[in-house]
């Protein structure tokens, strides 16, 4: 026997029931939910990246601040090893190129307002001490007591400003290293948990809704629904009864049962 087109439509109509258009509309609630959870991941990464970025370039000036600390110590006590020595032979010191480099890479990394003003001081403090060791050809043929009272009186004077402020700009890199290392930790937590828990309450609420809406709607609607096709098309007795009620579906259940008794009457008086 073949089967009309409405009947066909009928099939497809109860092919995609009332459940399946609920788990539907509660799959797309979740797809949205976890969407949310996928922005809100692309997010932290683009923000862990730029932090990244920030700490990498607080690690490259820690070790820049370092390494120029490490020269001006250097030239400054070879200067005064060269000045000790009873010799009057004009001393060949090292280059400083290095450290001026190093110094123009810092400044052009630094980011923070604060150590770009003691960038500036620190330059300025270099320049002033590459005055003063300029002299040494000057002092150089004094007697040593000469020498030395120049090194201590005026340019142990002005390194000991310089080194200072390179020291302090060195404490500054080290601490926005910390200060950078521990806002990305912080950050975590900050922006990954709530949306991680949010998401997995939101889709925890999701499945309880549809829990709870199977047991008390949608299954006692299909068991009705079965029920009265039973009777209709086999003739069977409506016998459906729900284990957890006292709402209006249970009403409505009562209500058709009663309905079929009534109609099961008509067709016996009628025969």
């Amino acid at each position: 026997k073949f089967k009309t087109t409405s009947e066909k439509t009928d099939m497809k109509k109860v092919n995609f029931g009332i459940r399946a258009k609920v788990i539907a509309a509660s799959i797309v609630i979740m797809l949205v939910l976890l969407l949310s959870g996928i922005i809100a991941f692309l997010e932290f990464g683009r923000m862990s990246r730029d932090i990244s970025e920030l700490i990498s370039n607080n690690i490259k000036c820690v070790n820049l601040t370092r390494n120029m600390l490490s020269l001006s110590d250097a030239y400054q006590t070879e200067i005064f090893q060269q000045i000790s020595d009873e010799s009057r032979l004009l001393p060949e010191l090292k280059s400083m190129e290095p450290f001026e480099k190093d110094l123009a890479a810092l400044s052009s990394k630094l980011t923070e307002h604060k150590e770009l003003k003691l960038a500036d001081s620190v330059c300025y403090a270099y320049s002033a001490y590459m005055q003063v060791a300029i002299d040494i050809d000057k002092i150089w043929n004094l007697p040593q007591e000469m020498r030395t009272e120049w090194y201590f009186s005026k340019l142990k004077v002005v390194f000991d400003k310089f080194s200072g402020y390179l020291q302090r700009l060195a404490d500054g890199s080290q601490r926005a290293l910390t200060d950078n290392y521990q806002t990305l930790n912080e950050s975590y937590y900050r922006s990954i948990m709530p949306s991680v828990v949010a998401m997995g309450a939101g889709i925890i609420m999701v499945i309880l809704f549809i829990y709870f809406l199977n047991i008390y709607f949608i299954h006692p609607i299909l068991k009705m629904t079965k029920g009265l096709k039973d009777y209709k098309e086999y003739n069977k007795s409506y016998n459906v009864t729900f284990d957890k009620g006292g709402d209006q579906i249970q009403e409505m259940n009562s209500l058709i049962g009663d309905l079929i008794e009534e109609n099961k009457s008509l067709k016996r008086y009628e025969h």
